[in-house]
């Protein structure tokens, strides 16, 4: 089984132009120019959280992670605001 550095070696670019310094200077990550193609690494956690707490989110159904995921990242910008500057309170990013 070859590795992606192997078949990586065997392609062929001789057919594409180079890119000048000045087109290079103008690429974006594709998340900056396309907020949909945000995709966080999510790693997997083991943490303690209050029986009621968990009821509460498990009880809105399917999704109770995603939720909880969302109230703890708007608790991570608020608490960043000053670094962040988007978030502001009493907007709908508050409701989780």
């Amino acid at each position: 089984m070859k590795t992606n550095d192997e078949e990586a070696s065997e392609i062929d670019f001789s057919d594409i132009a180079e890119m000048t310094d000045e087109q290079l200077a103008q690429l974006q990550p594709s998340h900056l120019r396309n907020p949909a193609n945000y995709r966080p690494v999510k790693k997997k956690i083991s943490i303690y959280v209050e029986a009621d707490v968990l009821e509460h989110f498990k009880s809105k159904g399917k999704g109770y992670q995603t939720t909880l995921n969302r109230v703890l990242r708007q608790s991570m910008l608020r608490e960043a605001e000053p670094h962040y500057g988007t978030h502001k309170p009493g907007t709908t990013d508050d409701k989780p």
